[in-house]
């Protein structure tokens, strides 16, 4: 796995980990942020994503084994506890640890993280069809033009983020082919899940996290709007902060500052603006 790192080396550690099809250096504005505060940020490229390595051929990826990669990498970071920072995808592998390991979260904070949307019993069996038709033959990538072309597809779920930053964000997470360039994530995320995704197990682990969370929110994008989003947030005993801030799904990059702010909330060391 390749980490991105920010900040003094005695600060006291903030994990922040990425959404689907994202990266670790995604991050940056808030690790900046977070940096001018005496932490110390580390942000990995989760498994098949960014510069990581993908998942060995013959298997898939699914939240827990990006949960198990997250337990191991405090082990190799040294860091018997920290706090986690999650966007999206990043959010769920967060609560998970943050339920299945208590003693090893001290803070969480959740960015359009609590889950993807509920599936019935009949979506997830005509998911796990649509897995076994399309690991015969995952898509393969359509190259891309030009560095600027990579740049203008990420600006279209990240409105927030910069022409510049986009550009910097392109160039780490594509590589060239004779044909153009193509993105370094692994196709087959691109692919159905093999397993759906279980609000009901979802809930019984966030019922078993112990620390502070703070839970932000894109009022203006999909995710605000889940139907069982309000149950997903009552399950979790200490919620220190909800907030419905003025952007949609991208809010590491529209509101850093705020995040920031959730971060000294969840971890004691200052109080949210009034």
């Amino acid at each position: 796995m390749r980490v991105c790192a920010w900040g003094p080396a005695a600060g006291p550690a903030v994990v922040c980990c990425h959404g689907w099809l994202d990266q670790g250096a995604a991050w940056d504005a808030v690790a900046v942020q977070l940096v001018a505060r005496g932490y110390r940020v580390f942000a990995p490229d989760h498994r098949g994503h960014g510069h990581s390595d993908w998942t060995p051929t013959g298997s898939t990826y699914h939240f827990m084994e990006y949960v198990a990669d997250l337990d191991a990498l405090l082990d190799v970071l040294e860091l018997p506890s920290a706090v986690l920072v999650g966007h999206s995808m990043g959010g769920t592998i967060s609560s998970l640890l943050a339920g299945l390991r208590p003693q090893r979260v001290t803070g969480l904070v959740l960015l359009d993280g609590l889950g993807p949307p509920r599936v019935s019993d009949d979506d997830a069996s005509d998911q796990a069809v649509a897995f076994l038709d399309q690991n015969r033959a995952p898509r393969p990538q359509r190259p891309m033009d030009s560095l600027d072309r990579a740049a203008e597809r990420i600006r279209r779920t990240n409105p927030h983020l910069s022409a510049q930053g986009a550009r910097a964000l392109a160039h780490r997470v594509t590589r060239a082919t004779p044909d153009g360039l193509i993105w370094r994530w692994d196709p087959l995320h691109r692919t159905r899940a093999a397993v759906a995704y279980d609000a009901d197990r979802h809930l019984s682990v966030l019922r078993r996290i112990r620390c502070p969370v703070a839970v932000g929110l894109g009022a203006d994008g999909w995710y605000a709007h889940m139907s069982d989003l309000e149950q997903r947030i009552l399950a979790i005993p200490r919620v220190v902060a909800h907030d419905a801030f003025s952007c949609g799904h991208d809010l590491h990059h529209a509101v850093p500052s705020a995040v920031a702010d959730r971060v000294d909330a969840v971890s004691g060391a200052g109080t949210l603006p009034s």
